[in-house]
């Protein structure tokens, strides 16, 4: 199947409301209510479409409000929000998640040090950028919440090399963690608005009978873009911390799931890698690569007419002016 149309499909989410606040009535005698259903006041609702916009082969890092158009069903929304990469204080500021498979065939003690967490990813994402860590093998555990704080995250680096003697014979519960990771605030947690993504390392095996499926859905759900970055057998031939006598996984099995893996990132508007090696330059070409492409995302958020009904809208974002640029990730279909 030819997925370069899907490459780098966004993805489009009613966020939570922005504007949602408690009008209370005053009355002398209020009557009891019929049902025990909750009231809430009026709430305004953005809907968000994050977009790049690119040009010889780079990408446009300055956009105004007129140069581009917002159609749902293709009709003109008026647009209420626009940051872009050269938006100072964004209100949807980037939120990544690394999530490490630390199985035993793949963990490597030092696959991540300060310095790619300081000067890759968080100088490539910027000053409002957070960075979260998980891990998983048999089970997910997530060691470091999003965060500035690159020591915290060593620290949390450090508890996943521990977790990894835990999950040494646990399997690999590959896309149910990734669907849990995709899944906004659960009820009673402050929800935020982001820029969702996840940088997932694996050599996308799943032996927890775990579907690609179900972590696309929560991601498309959920607007999260997935990365992710493949631990092939050449990969782990060279990995830094293979102990010799080891032995891969078998070849074809791991050609065949990794279709699946990389389709995963191609369906959610990321990109799936593939390093030959695990040494330090390769690895920081690959997080600059991903870094670079989050940080140069456009947001845009529109107020939509009428009530919600739940049937597919069609969203479209276009330029004014051709001569800007191209849109390759504009158009997605909203469930409202």
């Amino acid at each position: 199947m030819d997925l370069t149309p899907l490459r780098r499909a966004a993805t489009v989410i009613l966020m939570a409301p922005l504007l949602a606040t408690a009008s209370p009535q005053s009355s002398p005698s209020p009557a009891p209510p019929a049902r025990d259903v909750p009231t809430f006041g009026t709430a305004t609702e953005l809907v968000y479409v994050r977009f790049h916009v690119e040009k010889k082969g780079g990408y446009v890092d300055a956009l105004k409000p007129d140069q581009i158009r917002v159609l749902e069903d293709g009709q003109p929304q008026k647009i209420a929000l626009l940051e872009t990469p050269s938006t100072r204080e964004r209100t949807v500021p980037p939120e990544v998640t690394l999530a490490l498979d630390v199985s035993s065939s793949v963990m490597d003690d030092r696959l991540l040090d300060e310095s790619l967490l300081k000067e890759v990813l968080f100088a490539t994402l910027g000053e409002q950028a957070r960075i979260g860590l998980c891990a998983f093998g048999g089970e997910l555990r997530c060691l470091t919440p999003p965060t500035r704080d690159a020591d915290a995250l060593m620290g949390g680096f450090q508890q996943a090399i521990e977790f990894s003697r835990e999950q040494r014979r646990a399997g690999t519960r590959l896309y149910a963690s990734l669907a849990d990771l995709a899944k906004p605030a659960k009820a009673g947690e402050k929800a935020q608005n982001a820029q969702r993504a996840i940088i997932v390392f694996s050599d996308g095996l799943d032996n927890k009978d775990g579907k690609m499926g179900q972590a696309l859905d929560a991601a498309l759900a959920s607007d999260v873009r997935v990365y992710t970055i493949a631990l092939s057998q050449s990969f782990q031939a060279t990995a830094r911390g293979v102990r010799p006598g080891s032995l891969p996984p078998n070849r074809t099995m791991y050609d065949y799931k990794k279709l699946d893996f990389g389709r995963l990132a191609e369906l959610t508007g990321g990109r799936p890698y593939e390093p030959a090696t695990l040494d330090q330059k390769d690895l920081a070409k690959v997080l600059h690569s991903i870094a670079t492409e989050i940080s140069m995302e456009n947001v845009v958020g529109y107020q939509p007419e009428g009530a919600a009904s739940g049937r597919k809208r069609k969203i479209k974002v276009e330029l004014t002016d051709k001569s800007i640029g191209k849109i390759g990730d504009g158009e997605r279909t909203l469930v409202r």
